[in-house]
């Protein structure tokens, strides 16, 4: 099963890069907290469920919920530095899922599925995506043919140039910064390196000690004023699609020695690059893990990186174009 619905209002309407279902329907529960759903109906077991949700020009927390036959699950509260719940009603997760920091995991089938946001800011959100998408936690990777595009290289940020403590944990921030500073238009080094350096603050989750938490860089980004979403893929029609759009993706990979060649890294259970072009044959990215700047530019073999990414969970980070005067 792949399923995926996109709600959002303006800037989400007229720059993300993927086709949205509409807008969200939102209740006021109480003075500055809204809640909306989707419903997701019965999903598989062995099943990844991605939710994710950014919004801009307002200062704002959320939390999402799933509900279903056997129970509820709950994440934890975004953005990471806080610790307020907007479920106080919920007590404990049921384990027909497992629940991590970006996701949940399905072991058992699920039955009347539901996704409830609740956000808390001043006004009704307006300026918002939210994206809820789900696939086979793995699948044969595949390698659809697609249009060959290419943009030009976004400005190269290599994480091993940080402090010997952390530069092998922010790749994450990295892949951000660049693609921030694509986005932005930004031409200098100072700036790129100012964002990148903020980013790595900013995207820290003091509860894991870890740099990656996807919900926490679309948030950083939704502070920059790009609505971004987390979403897993099946195939690489959404990624040739936001190329078309002019928009770079960060893609979450795993692999084992000999399994991408020419990689800087020799294996990794998790590590996310950003991808500015597409061929039949090749990917070209911008890999944070490179020694230096000057080799963080690479082309990978598409079939091999097609398993890298897509084999298992094919989490990717999309983002909407940002306008002169965003």
């Amino acid at each position: 099963m792949k399923f995926t619905r996109r709600l959002g209002e303006t800037q989400a309407v007229t720059q993300y890069p993927l086709p949205m279902s509409g807008p969200a329907q939102w209740e006021a529960l109480e003075s500055a907290l809204w809640q909306t759903s989707i419903d997701l109906n019965d999903l598989p077991p062995e099943h990844i469920i991605v939710p994710s949700f950014a919004l801009v020009d307002a200062e704002y927390q959320y939390q999402f919920m799933l509900q279903h036959a056997d129970g509820k699950n709950v994440l934890r509260p975004l953005p990471a530095t806080s610790d307020h719940v907007l479920f106080p009603e919920h007590s404990d997760n049921n384990p027909q899922l497992s629940d991590h920091i970006d996701c949940w995991h399905s072991h058992h089938p699920i039955t009347a599925a539901r996704l409830v946001l609740r956000v808390a800011c001043n006004s009704r959100p307006r300026d918002y995506l939210c994206v809820a998408s789900a696939r086979p936690l793995e699948v044969s990777s595949t390698c659809n043919p697609i249009s060959a595009t290419r943009l030009e290289p976004p400005p190269a940020i290599s994480q091993m140039a940080a402090a010997s403590a952390i530069r092998s944990r922010i790749c994450s921030p990295t892949a951000l910064a660049m693609a921030i500073a694509y986005l932005h238009r930004l031409n200098t080094s100072a700036q790129y390196t100012k964002l990148w350096t903020e980013l790595i603050s900013d995207c820290y989750d003091p509860v894991t000690k870890a740099y990656g938490m996807w919900p926490q860089a679309i948030y950083q980004a939704s502070r920059l004023n790009c609505l971004a979403a987390v979403e897993c893929s099946t195939n690489w029609s959404t990624i040739e699609q936001a190329l078309l759009q002019q928009t770079p993706v960060i893609c979450s990979i795993r692999f084992d020695p000999g399994e991408l060649d020419t990689a800087p890294l020799k294996r990794t259970a998790g590590h996310l690059v950003l991808v500015y072009g597409l061929s039949d044959s090749e990917v070209y990215v911008m890999d944070p893990a490179a020694a230096d700047t000057v080799d963080v530019a690479r082309c990978y073999d598409r079939e091999q990186f097609s398993a890298a990414w897509l084999r298992r969970r094919g989490a990717a980070y999309f983002f909407s174009r940002v306008t002169e005067d965003g």
